[in-house]
């Protein structure tokens, strides 16, 4: 017997979000600079509001839960026995409910706090999830044998763990390529054989962590791209090149050496944009009389946790630790403003943001961040965002995207007018006015007016 169970999510009211920032973002590019509304601006302003009102109705009601994909866990496989079919099917969502957990765990903790989180009970474990899937179900009279995928409240998870003092991480990067060079004595060897290290990487089973991890094919491109003395020495524009052919920002370079007794010295580095500087170094123990395949599979094991581990300690979330970052976003186009705007409403290190001010040359915004800002801006390069000092906080652009350069008018040049009258201007060399802010991004009454919470 086959058959599927409908995993179910919990949403928020993301696209009435989304509507409501290109409801302001219209009205500011229609409101008069000068004040001014002549019969043209004001049906040209209506015709914007009806097709505002026509756009948003089309809308969903309610996207995707942000951050729902990292807090849930797919293909646990189940296999239980009793005494019916149906007992032994609760049995298996039972123990897959469970066994799910602690994926989650180590997807999120740092490997040497998962020991620190107490066992939860069967109850608690249900209050944990928002749902699961069923697939491959087969069974008898008396076992069910299936493959389950769990989806996990994130603000359950979260609570959870900042209650226990629970460090975590939540911040996913972008896609990273792994350069396996091994060393046997006689010099490195990357894309020259053999390379039992490689071969290794190649037939890993790499799990679904924080830290999404690419292995290069070795082909001509890969080595047109990088040589081995340029993966050696960490050559940042060769690894940028490859990496990003890959898909990859990032590149971890690792070399492992061979000792005596089956252990593998492994050393770690991960180069680019969102990369750490230093190197880790660690000895894998595979046992004595390991052949070459078993340990090579063993470092590459190891190296998947320390590159897991070193990002989770750059993006640990702690309880209490909430962060106020006041940003400018320079605004070209609608498109543009909507695009960022959704890709902080993807950033889950972002809980929410407040609109202080939308005109037609740039939005105000208060980021409330569960971390410091650097943080911030190592989660906001994985969006395709960069944050960048500014004149006064800072300037938040897409990446490629050239800040406004500030040009300081001259006195001596500057014309005089009539404060008391604005004929003969022309609007487009006056201010936009602000406009009032999104209302439903409006700061909760009781909310900090300013400074870190």
């Amino acid at each position: 017997m086959v058959s599927s169970t409908a995993l179910s999510y919990k949403a928020v009211n993301g696209a009435r979000h989304r509507s409501a920032a290109f409801a302001v973002y219209a009205v500011a590019r229609q409101v008069p600079a000068s004040g001014k509304w002549s019969f043209g601006v004001r049906l040209r302003f209506l015709s914007f509001v009806l097709v505002v009102t026509a756009w948003a109705a089309v809308l969903p009601a309610a996207s995707p839960a942000l951050g729902q994909e990292i807090y849930t866990v797919r293909g646990v496989p189940v296999d239980a026995t009793a005494e019916t079919a149906v007992a032994a099917r609760e049995l298996a969502v039972t123990e897959g409910r469970r066994a799910a957990f602690d994926r989650l765990v180590a997807r999120l903790v740092p490997s040497r706090d998962t020991g620190s989180l107490p066992p939860r009970t069967d109850a608690e474990l249900g209050d944990l999830v928002l749902g699961f899937e069923i697939a491959n179900e087969r069974s008898s009279t008396v076992r069910y044998i299936a493959d389950m995928t769990v989806a996990f409240d994130p603000a359950q998870v979260r609570n959870l763990f900042l209650r226990l003092g629970i460090p975590f991480a939540e911040t996913r990067s972008l896609p990273v390529l792994v350069v396996p060079i091994v060393d046997f004595g006689g010099g490195p060897f990357l894309w020259e054989e053999p390379n039992p290290f490689r071969a290794a990487w190649s037939r890993a089973r790499l799990p679904a962590g924080l830290v999404p991890l690419v292995v290069p094919y070795g082909d001509l491109a890969d080595i047109r791209d990088l040589a081995t003395n340029q993966a050696m020495t960490g050559d940042p524009a060769a690894l940028s090149r490859i990496a990003e052919r890959y898909g990859a920002r990032d590149s971890v370079v690792v070399r492992a050496i061979p000792r005596f007794g089956g252990a593998v010295q492994i050393a770690v580095q991960r180069i680019g944009p969102t990369g750490f500087d230093s190197t880790l170094i660690e000895t894998v123990e595979a046992g004595e009389g390991s052949d070459d395949r078993t340990r090579f599979e063993a470092a590459a094991a190891r190296t998947v946790t320390l590159v897991e581990d070193a990002w989770k300690r750059e993006n640990l979330i702690r309880s209490g630790l909430e962060s106020r970052v006041t940003v400018t976003v320079p605004i070209d186009s609608l498109t543009r403003w909507l695009e960022i705007r959704e890709a902080l409403e993807r950033t889950v290190i972002v809980p929410r943001f407040d609109v202080i001010q939308l005109t037609n040359r740039e939005a105000l915004l208060d980021l409330w961040v569960n971390g410091d800002a650097e943080q911030l801006r190592v989660a906001l390069e994985q969006r395709d965002l960069q944050l960048q000092p500014g004149a006064g906080d800072y300037v938040l652009v897409e990446r490629g995207q050239q800040p406004p350069s500030v040009e300081e008018p001259a006195a001596e040049d500057a014309p005089s007018a009539d404060p008391a009258s604005t004929d003969g201007l022309d609007d487009a060399n006056v201010p936009a006015e602000t406009v009032p802010t999104d209302p439903a991004v409006q700061p909760a009454p009781g909310a900090p007016a300013g400074g870190a919470s």
